[in-house]
């Protein structure tokens, strides 16, 4: 029996949660979040945490903030797809999960803007778009990324890059 898309998407949730690096106290953010899942679990794992979701899908933002929502503890919000309604260096941790198409040089400069400096980035995208992703991540000022994992049956990877993308690579500053 094939999984269906709630089944893959919950495996693919897994895959990423068991491998990033969560802690108690931590703000994290989820970049297209999907109905929220991954967030509330990350938020169970890391006990004291605050994890906002972000989704460009209001229906699935909707049924988050019905399922999932805890007042100051885990918060969802519907984003534009382009800019990320966030403060400046509000998020120790930024797990985005995008398609190529996603991820432009403004939407990757925007998660550099709302990650602190000694901030760590995961990025989950399609296995078949990995030149692609790395690309992009090193024209939008990005150092070049440490791959985390690949799924299993190579569907997805996950890249991990430390910190502020400018400071590192010597590219510019805000």
């Amino acid at each position: 029996m094939a999984p269906t898309d709630l089944e893959g998407r919950r495996a693919q949730d897994l895959f990423v949660l068991d491998r990033v690096k969560i802690q108690a106290w931590d703000r994290i953010l989820f970049v297209q979040c999907g109905d929220g899942w991954i967030v509330e679990e990350a938020w169970r794992r890391a006990g004291r945490a605050y994890v906002c979701g972000l989704d460009t899908s209001e229906a699935d933002i909707a049924l988050a903030i019905q399922l999932r929502a805890v007042p100051g503890k885990v918060e969802f919000k519907t984003w534009d797809g382009q800019c990320l309604a966030a403060a400046d260096r509000a998020f120790d941790r930024v797990v985005a999960i995008l398609s190529p198409l996603q991820a432009t040089p403004t939407v990757l400069r925007d998660l550099s803007r709302v990650l602190r400096r000694d901030g760590d980035v995961y990025f989950l995208y399609p296995a078949t778009a990995d030149a692609e992703m790395r690309k992009a991540l090193g024209q939008a000022g990005w150092p070049p990324v440490q791959e985390v994992a690949r799924s299993g049956d190579e569907i997805v990877v996950l890249v991990h890059a430390p910190g502020e993308p400018s400071a590192r690579s010597g590219t510019g500053s805000e």
